[in-house]
């Protein structure tokens, strides 16, 4: 047997990307299912943050088409709430903990200072928010699904999966815990924040499958990095990581449409339903070229 044959297949990556990054991401998958890509047929989903949220849910056993529609939903009907998110305050906090830290890793640990330290909701109420946008709160046992996180004392790396012993709902909160935005997600007697500051994929996660495509929901996540930053690793490192491990790869990101409909607060529910129709109809114009890829 060719050792090729005997690698797993396929992997999808899911990136973060706040509330509409989430329905963006369902809006791209069933836009791409509708034009023929069999894109949850796949041997490993990774998803960091909103791509956790995602990755539970497509794991879940449900239609795509059914977890698009719950994206559609009016707000007033649904748990969500406002969120106060300052761009500008979220970004000088990173700075300030990135350039105070020789490492990447101290980094995250300032980080992870920050977010414990900063007023926010309870977690009981962080957590009915989550619990709503999930169908399915059990780990698909067929489906192997990495969920990332991070260790917000040590700045660790954490992956969770269905083999971990950690409940669900508490993995795709931890991952989704936006520093100074959400509390850090309690497990075990640890605290855990959202784990896109290990990466914004953690996409060499999928080294050694034979096909990888990742969803970026936010193009910032795929830019070079300009200096020091508290990510482990680049995306432009985690892509050579997956060629050189033998992995094809493809990258989703959003087009211009679909940037437009996400609005500039990735937090903001308000724009959901309209990043979910975008994203499909995203998928549904670049399926021809990712079933090529991905069959």
């Amino acid at each position: 047997m060719d050792e090729t044959d005997e690698k797993p297949s396929k992997a999808l990556v899911l990136s973060g990307g706040g509330i509409t990054g989430t329905a963006w991401e369902l809006g791209v998958l069933l836009g791409l299912e509708e034009g023929g890509v069999k894109v949850t047929d796949v041997d490993l989903v990774v998803g960091t943050s909103a791509g956790s949220s995602v990755g539970a849910q497509i794991t879940s056993g449900l239609r795509l088409e059914e977890l698009y529609n719950l994206q559609l939903k009016p707000i007033i009907e649904t748990k969500e709430r406002p969120v106060d998110f300052d761009g500008h305050e979220f970004r000088q906090m990173m700075a300030a903990a990135i350039m105070s830290s020789p490492d990447s890793q101290t980094a995250r640990v300032r980080i992870g200072e920050a977010a414990l330290n900063a007023p926010t909701m309870s977690e009981e109420e962080r957590l009915e928010i989550m619990a709503s946008r999930l169908p399915v709160h059990e780990w698909n046992q067929e489906k192997k699904l990495i969920i990332n996180a991070v260790d917000a004392q040590t700045g660790e790396w954490i992956k969770f999966s269905q083999d971990s012993g950690v409940p669900l709902l508490l993995a795709v909160s931890a991952s989704s815990a936006v520093p100074g935005v959400y509390p850090p997600t309690t497990i075990n007697g640890r605290r855990y924040i959202d784990g896109g500051m290990s990466s914004g994929t953690n996409a060499d996660v999928a080294q050694d499958y034979q096909k990888v495509l990742i969803i970026v929901a936010e193009p910032t996540m795929v830019a070079p990095a300009m200096g020091p930053t508290m990510h482990r690793i680049t995306f432009q490192e985690e892509v050579k990581q997956l060629e050189e491990s033998g992995s094809q790869v493809k990258v989703i990101t959003p087009d211009e449409e679909s940037l437009e409909a996400k609005g500039p607060n990735p937090l903001d529910a308000e724009f959901r339903s309209a990043a979910a129709e975008a994203g499909r109809k995203q998928g549904q114009r670049i399926a021809e070229e990712v079933n090529i890829f991905w069959e």
